[in-house]
């Protein structure tokens, strides 16, 4: 009796030993990730999913907590790489379906997060829908008028972002250049009594074809 207890103690603690050594390579895996994705984010956004091979599912990834930090690299990659993709003929609505579910990963961070990472997510909104109500620097590009719920939208997420992080000198910089640029169309926001998307989850200009509206 005592020799089949102890067989099944040595099982035992030979399981824990390899479930123990499965999950220091997870999480060895996802440090891993983190790491390589960050340095290649920059220069290909399209190429990195911060997906790290795990073999014991997704225990590592609660136990590091690091579900918020994959969804904020994947909003900023999103925003990497279609901020600066100009709708055409032939793709204007592939163009906004990206911008929208840009928007949407951007106001998922800004609402689950807080400080300067939430603060970072509602000026980026705010770039991406104040980009879409700007006017047009393309001489063979007609310019639409611009839609003041949009330009409110965007001034709100930059407000938004100064709230939460008052030391975001991007968002104060921003802000200020909006207003400015808004003022010199013949554009006035109010007060900021309106609310980003950020914090209320609406969707932005990125919703529709480019310079349709909403």
């Amino acid at each position: 009796m005592r020799a089949v207890l102890g067989l099944f103690a040595a099982t035992a603690l030979l399981a824990l030993a390899v479930l123990v050594a499965l999950l220091a390579s997870d999480i060895r895996a996802w440090q891993t990730t983190l790491r390589e994705d960050d340095a290649l984010a920059a220069s290909a956004p399209a190429a990195v999913n911060w997906d790290a091979p795990t073999r014991l599912g997704s225990i590592s990834e609660r136990l590091l907590g690091v579900r918020d930090d994959v969804e904020a690299r994947g909003a900023l990659a999103l925003y990497l790489r279609n901020a600066s993709v100009h709708a055409r003929l032939d793709n204007a609505q592939q163009v906004a379906l990206a911008r929208s579910r840009t928007e949407q990963a951007l106001a998922q961070v800004a609402r689950s997060s807080e400080g300067t990472r939430a603060s970072q997510a509602e000026t980026l909104l705010g770039v991406l829908v104040f980009n879409d109500v700007a006017p047009s620097t393309d001489p063979f590009e007609p310019t639409a008028g611009i839609d003041p719920n949009q330009a409110e939208a965007s001034v709100a997420d930059f407000r938004d972002a100064v709230r939460t992080d008052p030391s975001n000198a991007n968002a104060k910089y921003d802000l200020e250049l909006a207003l400015r640029l808004l003022l010199a169309q013949g554009t006035r926001v109010g007060a900021g009594q309106q609310t980003g998307a950020g914090a209320t989850g609406r969707r932005g200009a990125g919703g529709g074809v480019p310079g349709s509206g909403y």
